[in-house]
């Protein structure tokens, strides 16, 4: 997609309206995704900021963690137990 968009810029820069399908045959995308980067799409952001389920008991579990023997499996089993 780096050659794309750096394609796009140059015929953006020439004020010209690109031919969607030529630049699809040449990239060989579909002439749809090659108007999305026209249009202005960067792509799905590398990172989500979605919350786990476990941040509620972050301190619990490194408490029980610190626990000489206890496992993460255990700690899992416990709170699980405990939801319920």
């Amino acid at each position: 997609m780096q050659n794309l968009t750096a394609h796009l810029n140059m015929i953006r820069a020439m004020k010209m309206k690109p031919n969607f399908s030529e630049l699809a045959r040449i990239y060989g995308i579909d002439r749809r995704t090659v108007k999305k980067y026209y249009e202005g799409y960067e792509g799905k952001p590398k990172n989500r900021n979605k919350p786990s389920k476990l941040d509620k008991y972050y301190d619990e579990i490194k408490s029980k963690l610190a626990i000489k023997g206890v496992t993460v499996k255990g700690v899992y089993e416990y709170l699980k137990s405990k939801d319920e």
